[in-house]
């Protein structure tokens, strides 16, 4: 009976551990006013480029839109949001600081 037992106390955890590391596969899209050019969206991707786990941005200049497709386990939400920010770009209830903005081409700064 005991060896029944450990096998089956085995076969728990080991279901129990392998729910643990499921991918988290997240898609958000953020509205950024100045997103109007090609130059644009090249500036905020690059400003993602060190964020681990991002699988995916595309940019839709017509609706001034940004989607990232990245995995939620081992980056945040607001760690995206920071990124764009620093990069120089306004979010809806988030403006980038003066300093940040400064750094881009003058015609994407508005």
């Amino acid at each position: 009976m005991k060896p029944f037992l450990k096998n089956v106390a085995l076969l728990i955890v080991s279901i129990l551990l392998s729910g643990c590391f499921r991918n988290d596969i997240r898609t958000e899209t953020f509205q950024i006013k100045q997103l109007r050019t090609p130059e644009a969206a090249q500036l905020v991707k690059q400003s993602l480029r060190g964020l681990p786990d991002i699988q995916e941005a595309r940019e839709n200049l017509e609706n001034q839109t940004l989607t990232v497709v990245f995995n939620g386990l081992n980056l945040h939400l607001k760690n995206i949001e920071y990124a764009i920010v620093k990069g120089g770009f306004d979010l809806p209830n988030w403006p980038a600081q003066a300093e940040d903005k400064a750094k881009l081409p003058k015609e994407i700064q508005q």
